[in-house]
């Protein structure tokens, strides 16, 4: 990649993490300073929700640093990681740069360095405003570092949850080694953003989702404030994704799905999905923490691929193809839906089930789609995860209705025909 002939600017960097419970936050903090160029240029705050019962994320070693602002959060006052994210940003002291991370990475020697040149890069090339973000390739801390593994992903959609919230994944981006640059983004990723400090004061957290949804509608808001949005062309930093057996915030807050339920609520209003009525004594969204007014929403829908209020995803957005869309806006729009049907093992008590009926529903109780399990299906939805309460059967269809329903009514080889199992799909 040249490299840019814009001047230098200020060189410190807002290092924003919200950790909870996490034993990989002492091993991350000393991997970043260790491998950073200018250690001396970080300046650290921790949002520190803590349990007395760890022992593994004290962090007596950094109180006395000044490089660090620690914010003591004991686990059963926290309200997640966006609540989590916004009082972090509430301690930005005008740094140059914003960089927000998990508690669980891994970093390349010079990283610090190499994240400047990306956005000196293009800011040098006329974007004014470009940010860096990425579902990072991932390390495993039992294995590290032998086990980072060398790629770059990108990210795309192929669905909206039944909720109204775009589901995300990552993917492998084919050619990256013979790319000179970072390339566009459609999305970012909540575990990797760097951009410019203003970022903080301009698309600041909005405390008030709570985890689905925080990556898309922050991609929105920064694209509709003037952000470009970009992935690194080469891995510089790694992050932990599969955490099995490690405490989520969910775990420990008895009304996580009321704040949930709000975040979706949240969710929808922002993108004109639902207009909610309100009493005298509630407060409308605080405009902050809404779109800006650089770009509309319908530039970015173009951009990115999707419409929202119709839950429409165009076809080179499911694909992974670099933004914008180069198609036919209208035309490439399609409606699938894809649906994870969760059965209770304890709703499913024989050992010779060999035919399933399944089937999505609309309101009148009709058919909506149907792709029933043969015996060799059921067997293999057993085994997926023997520790796991649950089946879970995922069907994907195209169609212009929302669902209502699902059905499973399943047949034992012994009994017959047993009771059907119907449920209702959560949107609120």
């Amino acid at each position: 990649m040249p490299r840019p002939t814009a001047p230098e600017p200020a060189s410190t960097i807002f290092v924003s993490i919200a950790a909870y419970r996490d034993p990989e936050l002492l091993p991350t903090l000393q991997n970043c300073l260790e491998t950073a160029a200018n250690p001396q240029d970080l300046r650290f705050c921790i949002a520190w929700q803590h349990s007395p019962e760890d022992s593994w994320d004290v962090l007596d070693d950094y109180r006395s640093d000044p490089r660090f602002q620690i914010i003591d959060i004991p686990c059963q006052e926290s309200k997640g990681v966006c609540w989590a994210r916004h009082e972090i940003q509430k301690r930005y002291g005008n740094e140059a740069y914003y960089l927000q991370l998990d508690s669980h990475h891994r970093f390349s020697p010079n990283w610090d360095d190499t994240i400047k040149d990306y956005l000196h890069y293009l800011q040098a090339t006329g974007h004014r405003k470009p940010l860096l973000s990425a579902y990072l390739p991932p390390y495993h801390p039992e294995n590290d570092p032998q086990g980072r593994e060398i790629d770059v992903y990108g990210q795309k959609s192929e669905r909206f949850l039944p909720q109204g919230v775009i589901f995300l994944n990552s993917h492998h981006v084919q050619g990256w080694k013979e790319m000179q640059a970072p390339f566009r983004s459609r999305f970012l990723s909540a575990h990797f953003i760097f951009t410019t400090g203003k970022f903080v004061q301009e698309a600041p957290y909005d405390p008030d989702l709570y985890f689905h949804g925080e990556e898309t509608s922050l991609a929105a808001r920064a694209y509709t404030h003037g952000y470009d949005l970009f992935c690194p062309h080469r891995p510089v930093i790694w992050h932990e994704y599969v955490r099995k057996g490690k405490t989520k915030h969910w775990d420990d807050c008895a009304d996580w799905g009321l704040k949930n339920d709000r975040s979706y609520a949240r969710y929808r209003e922002l993108f004109g999905m639902e207009s909610p009525a309100r009493s005298d004594q509630e407060k409308a969204p605080d405009h902050r923490f809404g779109l800006g007014t650089a770009r509309s929403l319908a530039e970015y829908e173009r951009y990115a691929g999707i419409r929202f209020k119709t839950r429409q995803i165009h076809k080179e957005t499911i694909d992974g193809d670099l933004p914008p869309v180069k198609s036919d806006f209208h035309t490439g729009l399609t409606n699938t839906v894809k649906v994870c049907i969760d059965v209770l093992k304890d709703a499913l008590p024989e050992s010779d089930y060999d035919f399933f009926a399944v089937a999505v529903l609309n309101e009148a109780g009709e058919d909506h789609y149907r792709e029933d399990c043969a015996e060799t299906e059921i067997r293999s939805l057993f085994r997926a995860d023997a520790d796991d309460r649950f089946i879970h059967i995922w069907r994907t269809y195209n169609h212009t209705e929302r669902p209502h329903a699902t059905r499973v009514w399943p047949h034992s080889k012994s009994k017959g025909w047993m009771d059907k199992i119907d449920q209702v799909i959560p949107y609120e």
